[in-house]
């Protein structure tokens, strides 16, 4: 049986991407753990999953109470690095998040790890930041350390989210080389509205005029206060953020929260024990369900437990 965790665990990404290759490689795997210090992320977690434990602040964390497990996946925060760009200061890695994911991998030596974070981390400070990155993922020489940025809209899912996703597979337990995920044919995007929900929403402290702009057949349209954002393309969704100010066009109303699970790869299934402007933050804040999956899957033909 496989055991997971994670760390910065929003509404569970990884899990529910554990759960849909559980059945398809009849796969046993166990949550062992989870973390969040956000409430409402809690809530959602107790009434979706059972992890063995449920961490608050990992920065509080004893290493000794974190239990052994096969893969870690975590999505840790880069606001550290985002000041030190924005001020021009120096920032210590230790002083973030990442160094509390980085003591999980050192100590617990998972087979297998994957990291996410804004692709923005990887230019930061000429790259300053994600070199001491990398160097402390590589402290002992223990992992086969790869990185790409990734889109969703490339892997099945209408929305255009570029995320960097660090991969890392224990060199004890590798038996292949380890490969990203080839692209896959996205959806058709039109499938993802929800055609039940006609209720038009009163659009507050949005300018209007942006109305007159839209691009011909867009179907998702960002309409964050003063400042409109279209897809390139009306085939996908623009990124989907903490900030829930997706409009949906053919329906003429905000994007439903059906559909920013659906954008986001989630089960229309699961428990919502909180608003639904709570969801669409955590969802705007999760990976992407499909992403995951993928990886993960490569990942495990790498060490030999999907072949």
């Amino acid at each position: 049986m496989l055991k997971i965790g994670t760390d910065c665990s929003g509404i569970e990404a990884p899990i529910e991407a554990m759960k849909k290759i559980s059945c398809k490689y009849n796969i046993n795997f166990k949550h062992m753990f989870s973390s969040e210090i956000d409430k409402f992320a809690i809530k959602y977690i107790k009434a979706n999953h059972n992890p063995e434990y449920l961490f608050d602040d990992i920065k509080n964390r004893i290493i000794n109470d974190v239990p052994d497990i096969d893969i870690y996946v975590a999505g840790f925060p880069c606001q550290p690095y985002s000041r030190a760009n924005k001020f021009k200061l120096e920032v210590d890695p230790r002083t973030d998040l990442f160094h509390d994911c980085a003591k999980v991998i050192h100590e617990r030596h998972p087979k297998i790890f994957i990291l996410e974070n804004v692709k923005t981390l990887v230019t930061l400070r000429d790259g300053y930041y994600f070199d001491k990155i990398l160097e402390s993922l590589n402290k002992n020489n223990r992992y086969h350390i790869h990185y790409k940025i990734i889109n969703s809209k490339d892997y099945g899912i209408p929305q255009c989210r570029e995320r960097l996703y660090i991969i890392g597979i224990s060199r004890e337990h590798s038996k292949d080389i380890f490969k990203f995920p080839d692209k896959i044919k996205m959806n058709q995007i039109t499938s993802f509205v929800d055609k039940k929900n006609k209720s038009i929403d009163e659009i507050k402290e949005c300018n209007i005029e942006l109305f007159n702009n839209i691009p011909k057949d867009s179907v998702f349209i960002d309409i964050g206060f003063r400042k409109a954002k279209f897809p390139k393309s009306n085939k996908w969704a623009p990124c989907i953020t903490a900030q829930p100010n997706m409009w949906c066009v053919p329906m003429n109303r905000k994007a439903s929260v059906d559909e920013y699970l659906k954008l986001q790869g989630f089960p229309l299934s699961v428990n919502r024990p909180i608003s639904d402007h709570q969801m669409k933050k955590k969802i705007g804040n999760s990976m992407t369900v499909d992403v995951i999956e993928l990886l993960l899957i490569n990942c495990l033909k790498s060490i030999h437990i999907i072949r």
